[in-house]
């Protein structure tokens, strides 16, 4: 009976000791491994987000080049009656406005040797244009045409308009071959966003920056799943409004290729300034299916001043790398489930117990015999 008892001891003795390191253990692995995760979520969120955030710093460049070329073109002309020249291009449509001649989109030859195409203009109230009004269009025209061209490879569009209903763009690869702004429009059509005032507002814009919308539909589709943004920066001179630059940039590939080569066991998913979950398709299921609550997500971000950085949800099942991007005011987000590192960890606790435990029982029965040799226990005794 002592001797099942003193058995029983040793066994217990056993597991507490083994259950203790395997405890140990899987805390130990479990911090190692999240740690090495969220290093591995930082530096794939930082290659990620810095690709996402290239495209808009581009549109930011190009938009920034282009207010300096009106203001050289505008001061050039100045003190000139460019009226001729502006009527011969952006004739009377009849109904008050003014839209471009047919030839500014199927090509026509300039003066010098130049060459105009992919160009169409919509402006309300054309023929009450003041003759400010005229050379500041045709400062933008110039630019726009120049400067979409030699951009055409990177951006398929760029606009000069004005809060005044007027605009004229270069997008010679647009499907409806601007059909809508040269003669389809009617003369009321309102070209104003409802994100206009506060991109113009000195209060809500005072350095003037550039600021892209929320992503919707192009103006000319009418139905499909194309998806675009549009980033427009306004131009000031002493306080005084002079229109402003933009280009109209597809998102549908790009948000597409956002959610690819996600992390081992994650998601990639894109949300808007207003926290809505932009970024389409099979991603969303994937979501969906590990239990990822974009709202969840949502809230943690908005709570986080900075720009880029992994954070854990508050029931430890995630790690969450984000990256807020410039100009629209998205956020990139790679969300990890950690259940593979609870998986691992768990796995390994279990081994090293199982370990421990049988080392620990072997170890006590192999010197419970030794003690019960007489050779051992008499030099043992000292005898």
């Amino acid at each position: 009976m002592r001797q099942a008892i003193v058995i029983l001891v040793h066994v217990l003795i056993s597991a507490v000791f083994a259950g203790i390191a395997g405890l140990g253990a899987h805390k130990v692995l479990i911090s190692s491994l999240s740690m090495a995760r969220a290093e591995m979520l930082q530096s794939y969120i930082r290659v990620r987000a810095d690709r996402e955030q290239t495209l808009f710093d581009e549109a930011r460049t190009l938009t920034e080049a282009a207010e300096d070329a009106f203001l050289r073109r505008h001061a050039l002309i100045a003190d000139i009656d460019v009226t001729e020249e502006f009527d011969a291009l952006f004739p009377p449509f009849g109904d008050g406005t003014r839209r471009s001649h047919p030839d500014l989109f199927d090509g026509r030859a300039l003066a010098g040797s130049d060459y105009v195409f992919g160009i169409g203009a919509f402006m309300a109230d054309g023929e009450a244009m003041t003759a400010e009004e005229e050379r500041r269009y045709m400062a933008g025209f110039h630019v726009v045409r120049n400067f979409g061209e030699a951009h055409l490879g990177e951006f398929s569009s760029l606009y000069y308009f004005t809060p005044d209903r007027r605009v004229v763009i270069f997008a010679p690869d647009r499907e409806d071959r601007l059909a809508f702004y040269r003669y389809e429009a009617p003369a009321d059509f309102n070209l104003q966003a409802d994100e206009d005032p506060a991109l113009f507002s000195e209060e809500t814009n005072p350095d003037s920056a550039m600021q892209c919308t929320r992503l919707s539909r192009f103006v000319y589709s009418d139905g499909g799943e194309r998806s675009a943004t549009a980033c427009r920066k306004p131009i000031r001179v002493n306080g005084e409004l002079m229109g402003g630059f933009g280009t109209s940039i597809d998102m549908t590939e790009h948000l597409a290729s956002s959610l690819e080569a996600p992390p081992a066991g994650g998601v990639n998913l894109v949300f808007d300034r207003d926290g809505h979950v932009i970024a389409r398709g099979q991603s969303i299921q994937q979501a969906n299916a590990i239990g990822i609550d974009p709202a969840e997500i949502m809230a943690l971000l908005q709570d986080d001043p900075r720009p880029r950085g992994v954070v854990g949800t508050p029931s430890s099942e995630f790690l969450v790398a984000f990256s807020r991007i410039a100009g629209p005011e998205w956020y990139f987000v790679s969300v990890s489930h950690l259940a593979g590192i609870e998986a691992t960890a768990t796995r390994w606790g279990w081994r090293l117990f199982g370990l421990i435990f049988v080392l620990s029982l072997l170890v006590t029965g192999i010197r419970g015999l030794l003690r019960r040799s007489h050779l051992v226990r008499d030099f043992l005794d000292g005898r």
